[in-house]
């Protein structure tokens, strides 16, 4: 029997040929970058607000000398391309310039992540951005310290103001340059940028999207859109998940060698996963969980995981940035932040959860779990670039060679509103790295955002963005079919599908410490009590949530299910990079993607 409502649908492009994008968010509202002052301390992050950012001389309009639109950011830390933090000439030149306010720079590793690839790939890996952080700078010989502020848009601005100083042509209101600022030109601090913090949903208590709403205001300290007649429509309990009972059967999953071919990847960067049957994920008595290795639905890669702990925890230890909380292992948790509490994180579940809707969708098809985002649901853009280079490695060596450790589609179900649309498209390490996995004919499906407004949310945003490979971005559905009020939206929406009240996939190990409302005793010779809904107790293993981070994941799981569908004239197995572009827009051409006109 066919659905009543269908769950998802493409849209075209609103926009006509050649009218560009002028106008896509007039008149529209700034979108939610707050967080709690706690969770901004936790993380080493600011907030930019357009009010008092500093900025550089100018018109005003132009350039670096735009007023900035407002972003969170980590204080301590720079992005820079890894080829100019190997030029000592460039670092002496970015610390000369930086001396002024009182901060240098700290490089990282740059002899770890190392390509096991080779040729045009590995060469691009070796540009992206790598995490430079940010200090004090050591006074000169005789001069007495200064105590200075640490901020990363205050060097940023610095760093501009230098480079303008240096190209100009007209040189009279600048300083004379010392021979490092010279080389400081707008071409190499244009690559520079912020490390951006992205959230699956807004991290403060927010009543129409994941967070799971149990202290604070929503309508103060969340995106107040409408009120509790249409925003609340999507609270259960005080949050926006809640513990239901599935009653149906683990999806059929086929036997790989009836297949005839490999199973299809979806590579999940979230969370991380916890115990659930339908994921053959199981928790191991002597801590943590294990995999079924021969052909379980849920995979991790202890080599990238390992790596993106190493990165971060080099740039905690020993580039100035102790507030760094460190990715330690794949697996979610902890399950509440303060255990004198035990309320949930508004994370906990959210990639068992995602990974459980790709097993209803595509059952026959395998998610590769990479664990970037913490459980507060927070993501360091420098773990997130850090996490795709090593999946480009890993895809670029299986299209060599080997198909065995291939990823057809990645799943992203965060993102950030950036400081500067006008720059982010040249600019941006993390549109770099992602154009380079849609170069290699990798899909990547991202989230739109619940912040009901149509200012870009990147990376989903990328989608305005030509490549070879669309960037598929996704906002919500109602379950009667509708738009969801907590939904972004705008011309880079592209895909919508079901994201309201959703049920999936929970982890059957997770029992926050709300009780049931009401609990009535066992009588004697009853064994069980009598008791209300305990609102987060999740042993049954299913739950209903909300958000495009639920949306993203069902068009991801449909493209990894047409791939096999289609296996038999475009084969999994096949190497290389064209390949896997004909597989994946063949995928979603049958799929009805309208493209661009």
């Amino acid at each position: 029997m066919p659905q009543p409502i269908r769950s998802w649908y493409f849209e075209p492009d609103p926009v006509p040929p050649g009218a560009g994008s002028a106008g896509d968010e007039d008149g529209v509202a700034p979108g939610l970058v707050f967080l709690p002052g706690a969770s901004l301390q936790q993380h080493g992050a600011r907030r930019l607000d357009p009010s008092d950012a500093p900025t550089i001389p100018g018109s005003g309009g132009d350039g670096w000398a735009r007023t900035p639109s407002s972003t969170v950011y980590r204080a301590r830390t720079l992005l820079i391309p890894a080829d100019l933090l190997r030029d000592d000439a460039v670092v002496r030149a970015i610390n000369a310039a930086l001396r002024p306010v009182g901060m240098s720079i700290v490089r990282p590793d740059l002899d770890s992540r190392r390509p096991r690839s080779v040729g045009p790939v590995a060469q691009a890996l070796q540009r992206l951005p790598r995490i430079a952080g940010l200090v004090p700078a050591v006074p000169e010989p005789g001069q007495p310290a200064v105590p200075v502020v640490v901020d990363a848009w205050t060097a940023l601005q610095t760093l501009r103001a230098a480079a303008d100083a240096a190209g100009r042509t007209d040189r009279e209101s600048a300083v004379e340059a010392a021979e490092p600022i010279a080389t400081l030109t707008p071409e190499i601090v244009v690559r520079i940028g912020l490390e951006h913090l992205l959230a699956g949903s807004a991290p403060s208590p927010n009543a129409f999207s994941e967070g799971n709403a149990i202290t604070g205001s929503p309508f103060s300290e969340g995106n107040a859109v409408g009120g509790p007649s249409s925003t609340g429509s999507y609270v259960y309990s005080g949050g926006t998940r809640a513990p239901v009972t599935v009653c149906l059967p683990a999806p059929h999953r086929g036997n790989p060698a009836a297949l005839g071919s490999r199973r299809p990847v979806v590579a999940v960067l979230d969370t991380g996963v916890r115990a659930h049957p339908w994921l053959d994920v199981a928790s191991d008595p002597g801590g943590g969980y294990t995999l079924d290795p021969a052909d379980g639905f849920v995979a991790d890669d202890p080599g990238i995981q390992a790596a993106i702990y190493q990165e971060s925890r080099y740039a905690a230890e020993h580039q100035g940035d102790p507030s760094r909380l460190v990715i330690a292992g794949p697996w979610d948790g902890p399950v509440a932040a303060d255990p004198l509490v035990g309320e949930l994180n508004d994370a906990t579940g959210h990639g068992t959860f995602i990974a459980g809707i790709v097993r209803q969708a595509a059952p026959d098809a395998r998610v590769l779990s990479i664990r970037i985002m913490h459980s507060d649901d927070v993501v360091y853009e420098g773990d997130l670039i850090c996490a795709l280079a090593l999946l480009a490695d890993r895809i670029a060596a299986a299209e060599a060679g080997s198909m065995a450790e291939m990823v057809d589609v990645v799943s992203l179900s965060f993102g950030y509103f950036d400081e500067s649309t006008a720059d982010v498209a040249y600019s941006c390490g993390l549109w770099q790295i992602i154009r380079l996995l849609l170069d290699m004919g990798v899909a990547v499906v991202t989230a739109a955002g619940n912040y009901s407004t149509r200012r870009r949310f990147y990376p989903a945003a990328f989608s305005l963005q030509s490549s070879p490979v669309p960037v598929i971005s996704v906002g919500a559905l109602n379950p009667n079919g509708s738009k969801a009020l907590f939904s972004d939206g705008g011309r880079w929406v592209r895909a919508w599908a079901a994201g309201a009240a959703v049920i999936s996939t929970y982890p059957d190990d997770v029992n926050g410490s709300l009780t049931p409302e009401v609990r009535v005793g066992a009588h004697p010779g009853r064994p069980h009590d009598r008791e209300a809904l305990d609102p987060d107790d999740f042993r049954g293993g299913f739950a209903t949530w909300s958000g495009t981070s639920f949306a993203a994941p069902l068009i991801a799981a449909h493209i990894a299910a047409r791939l096999l569908d289609q296996a038999s004239a475009l084969s999994l197995d096949q190497p290389g990079g064209q390949a896997a572009a004909d597989r994946t827009l063949a995928a979603l051409a049958s799929l009805g993607w309208p493209g661009r006109p």
